[in-house]
């Protein structure tokens, strides 16, 4: 894990109140969002939709995204809508967009896991720190617009 990343989940887990893998998720999504459209945390026209289930863990990945890109629901620069799937959209308006979206094959996998209500802590720190490592091509789809 890169430092970067290592701190970032870091500073996202004392804000969430715990490490866990949608946590991850959200750090990373934003992250790609931040590289892809060569922006810096706080960037001033950034704007973010989330596209999730507004229910735990999903609305876990909300706190990573705060976190990485500065977009927060206080500032109403993230907003949130229901969805099925997990996305987030980042956006520059009138300028440029890239949508990170959660591969629904890999999720599929590990649903199971990481759904399920009986975990054990230490499974959820594993799952967290899988979610660091699996590659960004096998956990998103970007599509850039």
């Amino acid at each position: 894990m890169n430092a970067t990343l290592e701190n970032l989940i870091e500073k996202a887990s004392d804000f969430h109140g715990h490490l866990g893998p949608f946590l991850v998720i959200g750090v990373r999504m934003g992250l790609i969002g931040l590289r892809e459209l060569e922006l810096k945390k706080g960037a001033e026209k950034l704007q973010v939709r989330a596209l999730l289930k507004y229910s735990v863990p999903f609305s876990c990945i909300l706190d990573g995204i705060q976190v990485t890109t500065g977009c927060t629901l206080g500032n109403q620069k993230l907003t949130l809508e229901n969805s099925l799937g997990i996305a987030a959209e980042f956006l520059l308006p009138n300028e440029k967009q890239v949508t990170v979206t959660v591969n629904q094959i890999t999720f599929n996998r590990l649903k199971n896991k990481l759904l399920s209500e009986k975990i054990p802590d230490h499974e959820i720190q594993e799952l967290a720190q899988f979610m660091v490592s699996i590659p960004e091509k096998d956990l998103f789809i970007v599509r850039r617009e």
